[in-house]
């Protein structure tokens, strides 16, 4: 699927008696053509979790519009978008239950699709070391941070939606296997992708069709790994800066 995200605005308010407003996102305007893999890169409050979150469907646009192909978000249902939308977060759901149950969802797939993501995502080992009946404790309290993130990658991808997105999702991970899990996520046919990230490992992000960089609510540049350090501006900058 294509998202076309066309000047598209969001505030918040930050004083409800005086109705003072801090705009977060400011006349956004992007498109990803169907199949592209790309990354939303930027400081901290820059507004890349915002636009995710409109883009998923959770706040609404002050203005602009989003369409998904030829269809405006406003009209397509909730039970539609989740249908073709998949979600890797920093916070990740776990309820007390097995491993198998977690990653599955109580869902039948293949077994040879469940193992491959189980690899992808780095949880071979923990698979053969505590098993898949191993009981993941209420919130996941059972298992470290980064097999928390593990399961919600291999749970993602096993749905194999058409749209995938993906918040921040490896940064919990060692870089071997953030490195192989952003891998994995690039090498997926015929899937649209979009990446928040704060890692500018030079190796994965030249693999990326665009990089969207956004500043201050605003996306003020986009183009190729080597195309943005060409031009030495605000990528360029936090690039140099990551890497000093």
């Amino acid at each position: 699927k294509m998202i076309n995200v066309q000047n598209v605005s969001k505030t918040f308010i930050l004083h409800q008696q005086n109705g003072v407003r801090l705009p977060v996102l400011n006349r956004a305007s992007l498109t990803v053509n169907a199949g592209e893999c790309v990354v939303l890169h930027g400081h901290s409050g820059s507004g890349k979790s915002t636009l995710l979150n409109l883009l998923m469907g959770y706040i609404d646009a002050a203005s602009g519009n989003i369409y998904y192909d030829d269809q405006p978000l406003n009209r397509i249902s909730s039970a539609s978008l989740s249908a073709c939308l998949s979600l890797i977060q920093q916070n990740v759901f776990i309820f007390d239950d097995t491993l198998h149950a977690n990653i599955s969802m109580y869902k039948d797939f293949d077994k040879d699709e469940l193992e491959k993501v189980i690899a992808i995502s780095g949880l071979t080992e923990v698979s053969k070391e505590k098993g898949r009946a191993y009981r993941c404790g209420e919130n996941g309290k059972n298992l470290s941070g980064g097999e928390r993130q593990r399961v919600a990658i291999a749970r993602a991808l096993l749905r194999n939606t058409p749209i995938l997105f993906v918040d921040e999702a490896t940064s919990a991970l060692d870089n071997a296997t953030a490195q192989k899990v952003e891998e994995a996520i690039l090498s997926i046919q015929n899937q649209t992708c979009i990446c928040v990230t704060h890692r500018l490992q030079a190796e994965t992000l030249a693999q990326f069709d665009e990089i969207l960089v956004m500043h201050h609510g605003t996306l003020c540049e986009s183009g190729t790994f080597n195309e943005l350090l060409d031009r030495k501006q605000v990528f360029y900058s936090l690039y140099k800066l990551s890497a000093a």
